[in-house]
Order: structure tokens, then sequence, then C-alpha cells
């Protein structure tokens, strides 16, 4: 059930970490002496700084009795920082309860081990470390500037303070990288309070909360066996090129596409279940188990998801639909041949009061209250489809208990189902459904199309620019476009800059975007992540030198022709294709 908050709020007592270490690489590609060693670690509470010339000492300095509760955020943490720490504490006998987000920890609480009623449990003191990039993401460098402490402490890129600073000048850089990441999550904090919310761990939970305590009119009944099938009718964005490449055009994004989308009515409790139609008030919301048809058009809108990819095709198939969905392919011919089954929800407006309200809040602002705004406006829909199961890393459990992984002596990965009494997958249905359908209508008065990514567009069409939430807005003028895959792609904008993008490449340039158009393979750098050390047996942070590029036999979203030019597949194609 998603409740009311009607409790008093909290104020979490934080502090944050920043560690400096010697790179593996240097810039001329040359390996540096005492790579991925520590040079110090720095801590900041908002009144005083310290520091620490190895992780043992900044363990036995913090984890202490007086700092017991707080919260420890280091920026990017869970990817880079928390590897120092978690090394030491595996060795050091502490206790760790880590929460992954793919190979991340990004929450882990921490404790010692104590000897009681004659085995080791977790002690009372308990400290926790948290990412704060999943509070705020945005570079320190960013926050630096909308807080006003100044510009991240390393200005002069071309200096390799990492490697090369005198320790003294690496711990004033450190300094105010800490002063940098507190004042922001402090000014994050009291926005937040004067909204009505509270600082929780991470920017999806501090919108929920906002939520449930300022909005939400009324409980919610929730129900597990809607959320397993919503999710079959929950589809993604829309992120698909159809032009490979383009001379001249415009790049549109819809304004703050999914806060528009939660304007709308939006399930709230199911309402009535039924075999075949849905039954009962016109303004009903409602899903069903459709047999669909899509006659062969050059823009299909209803997607389909073949392997775990999602596609826009055409032909006859059978799937879970919202209603939203279901209109949008019936307006452009499709048909429906059956319906086996349907539910239908009341509608309810809360989120829509919550979006109108940030938002409008967020226009009359600047600084540090309109971009708090814009991440509670973006972070709420997803967090009603959250998973139940989560990925635990455990560290010298007390116990090892049914269920454990062993990755390596002492290190444990466990998949647990635990309640997320929000979850209502009905909501995040509706809420991609109808930014999906937006997008699509946009592009629709456009008949020639390049590229679409979740809330924007590439075409030759000129439309008028507006400011409302769900207007169209025009991003930037293209005097060039490749389009090689969903989210791989090079604009050259007029003045002749190229705007390189590829998911899943870190640092991509123009010279590796040419390597993965021929299909080569591009080299870079990165942190090993928390998870793949622990499969090897050793947390020690390293670097590694990962080569990756572009598959051959991917298959499309769309069959293209030698010209560039593309169609939609046919259904069966689809199927023959895996």
């Amino acid at each position: 059930m998603i409740t009311t908050l009607h409790g008093e709020r909290k104020r979490p007592d934080f502090l944050v970490y920043d560690l400096e270490w010697v790179p593996t690489w240097r810039s001329d590609g040359s390996r540096n002496d005492n790579a991925m060693g520590l040079r110090m670690a720095g801590v900041y509470d908002g009144n005083r700084y310290r520091w620490y010339k190895s992780i043992d000492s900044f363990l036995t300095g913090e984890l202490t009795h007086r700092n017991r509760g707080r919260w420890f955020y280091a920026h990017a943490g869970g990817l880079a920082d928390f590897q120092f720490v978690i090394e030491r504490l595996k060795a050091l006998g502490f206790y760790v309860q880590g929460s992954c987000s793919g190979s991340s920890v990004i929450i882990a609480h921490v404790s010692r081990a104590v000897w009681k009623d004659g085995r080791w449990r977790p002690g009372k003191d308990r400290w926790h470390f948290v990412d704060s990039f999943w509070l705020i993401k945005d570079s320190l460098r960013n926050i630096g500037k909308w807080t006003g402490v100044g510009g991240k402490g390393n200005e002069d890129e071309s200096v390799d303070y990492y490697a090369d600073a005198p320790i003294l000048e690496l711990r004033d850089y450190n300094e105010r990288d800490c002063q940098i990441l507190y004042q922001g999550i402090k000014l994050f904090e009291e926005t937040l309070y004067e909204l009505g919310g509270q600082l929780k761990m991470t920017q999806a939970s501090c919108a929920m909360d906002l939520f449930r305590r300022r909005f939400l009119q009324e409980d919610i009944e929730t129900s597990g066996a809607i959320n397993t099938i919503a999710r079959k009718a929950y589809f993604a964005s829309r992120v698909e090129v159809i032009t490979t490449h383009c001379d001249e055009g415009y790049y549109y994004d819809v304004n703050s596409s999914f806060p528009y989308a939660m304007t709308f009515p939006l399930p709230g409790e199911l309402k009535g279940s039924y075999r075949g139609r849905p039954k009962g008030d016109p303004e009903d919301l409602w899903m069903a188990d459709v047999d669909v048809e899509i006659p062969e058009q050059y823009f299909p809108p209803l997607p389909v998801r073949v392997e775990g990819r999602l596609f826009f095709p055409t032909g006859r198939w059978r799937g879970w639909y919202s209603n939203v969905d279901i209109q949008e392919m019936l307006k452009v011919g499709g048909k429906i041949h059956r319906i086996h089954e349907s539910y239908t929800f009341r509608p309810m407006t809360d989120l829509r009061d919550y979006c109108l309200t940030l938002y409008d809040i967020r226009k009359k602002s600047d600084g540090v209250l309109k971009i708090v705004c814009k991440y509670l406006l973006n972070s709420i829909y997803g967090k009603f489809a959250e998973s139940d199961l989560k990925a635990e890393l455990i560290v010298n459990p007390p116990e090892v208990k049914r269920g454990y992984e062993m990755m390596t002596p002492g290190v444990f990965l466990h998949e647990k189902v635990v309640p997320i009494p929000h979850m209502h997958v009905p909501i995040s249905m509706h809420v991609t459904a109808i930014a999906r359908r937006t997008l699509y209508q946009y592009m629709g008065l456009s008949s020639d199309l390049h590229y679409c990514d979740t809330d924007g567009f590439s075409t030759t069409q000129l439309y008028q620019d507006g400011n409302e939430l769900g207007d169209i807005k025009l991003e930037k003028r293209l005097k060039k476009g490749r389009f090689v895959q969903a989210k791989v792609y090079d604009i050259e904008t007029e003045d002749g800059t190229h705007i390189v993008k590829a998911k899943g490449f870190s640092k991509m340039n123009l010279a590796k975007f040419e390597k993965l158009l021929n299909y080569e393979e591009v080299e870079y750098v990165r942190m090993a992540r928390i998870r793949e050390n622990a499969r090897k047996g050793d947390f020690a942070p390293r670097e590694s030198v990962i080569k990756k590029g572009l598959r051959r036999d991917a298959v499309s979203k769309r069959h293209f022709y030698p010209d560039g030019h593309s169609r939609p597949w046919d259904i069966s194609e689809l199927y023959s294709c895996f």
C-alpha cells in the first residue's frame, strides 16, 4: 500500500569523505609507480576537516561510537572510493551489508561483530557509506558552481594532482572537494525541507518521501499480482535510428517529458478485472492482454519486447498494453482481434499536483532550488516500478545463511525479495506510455526523421518552440548527423562542434567513433568494480584496460536499406532473427 506520511521529519547526521590515489596510467600512456596506492583520505563534517594517510587510520578515526548512525557520503564512491574502504573492512573483520546496483555498491551498512549469546552478531554501532552520485547526479565541478563554494579543487586539468602534487597541496585540493560535496548535500537537504520533504539516501527516495508527505491525498491499495502483470505492459522509452545520416536538420526535445506525462490522470486503486473488454466508467484507466495487428506503415507506435529488446514493428501479435498504447495504435489503423483479459483502475491526479507545483517553483527559481526541483520531477515515476529483488553484497557475515553465494572466502552475494510498499507498476506503465505518445505525436508531424531518443528527435521539420511542460524546444541545429544505433551517434552543429555519443564507451571522441564505425575495438581505462574484484578473490582496487566495439551481428531496431533509409520490421521477421 502507498500510504500518506504524517510523522515527524528527521535530519540525518552526515559527513563526506574523499580519497586520493595514484592512477595506474599517466596521460602519456606510461604506468605510474605505486599505481592505485592511496595518498590520503579526507573527511569534512560541516565544521571540521581532517585527513588521514591510510585507510586503517581513517577507519580508526571515523568509525567511532561518536559517529554511530552517521551517513558517510562519497561522490561516485560506490564505484571507486569505497573499494579502498571495503578491502580493509574485510581484513579487519567488520560486517558489511552492501546494496548493489549493477557492479556498484551504492549503500553499505557497516558494523563491528560482537560476541553475544554464544555467537558473533552485528554490534549496535553502525555506520552507513552512501554514494552521493545517486543523490546529486552531477559533477563536483558543477556542484561547486551552483553551491557558490567555487570550482572543483583541480581547476587546471593539465596538472595530474593525483600522481604529482605535494601532499600538502593535495590536501588543500581534497579539502575543497569535501567542502563542495558537503555544501551540495546540505543545500539539497535544506531545499527539500522547505518543500516539505526530508533528506533520504537517494534522489528517488527523496522524491517519493515528498510526494507521500505533501501530495498523496489518500492511501492507494497495491497488489503483487497486478504489479507482475503490469510489468509486461511496462515498456521503456523509444530510442531508434530511422535514417543513418542527415545533411542539415534540427534536434528537438520535449520539455520535461516525463513530468508532463504525470500531469495526466494515472492509475490509482484497482477497480475491476474482466474476461474480455474492460467495463466501467469512460474515464477509467486500464491495461489488457490483447491480440493486435498493425498494418504496414513507416512509423508504427506500439512497442514489443523480443529477447529483452524493444522494437516497434508491424504485423500481428499478442501482448499486455496500457489503454494509452492501445488507443494510439487504433488511431493509425491498428486492429484489436481479441481482448483476453483486462483490469481497470480509478484515475488519480496527485502526481499532477506534485509535478505542476514543482515545475512552477522551478520556472520561478534559479540556483539550488531550480536544480532540486528538476531532480525531484525526473526521479519520481520510476520509483513506482522499483524491483523487489535486491542484490546484496555481504562481507564477514556472523553466519552464512541459505542462498548465500560465496564469491571469495568471507564475501557473499545474496539476492533477496524485500517488500516495496510504494510499488504500483501501473503508474510507471502509464507514465512511459504517455511520454512515448507525446514523442510519437510530435514526430508524426514530420515526413523526414533521422533519430529519436526518449524525449528528443532529429528532423528537417521546423517547429514552433514553447516553454511550458510538454512543449517542444529546439536544442541544436545540425550541419550533419551520423546515427549508427541507439545512443551511438555523431552530430556536427552549425559552428563545427561534434557531439559524439556512444553508450557504454567512456570519454568518447571523434577518433574513437570512427573506429567504432569500422567495427574496430576502442580502448579505455576504468576502475574494476567491487563485484568484479570480489569474484577474483581480491578487493584491492585496480584499473583495467578495456577493449570494446560494436557488434556486426546485432539486430538493428529497423530494417535498413543500402542508402541508409529504413522501414520497420514485421513481427514475423523479428521472430526469425532471434
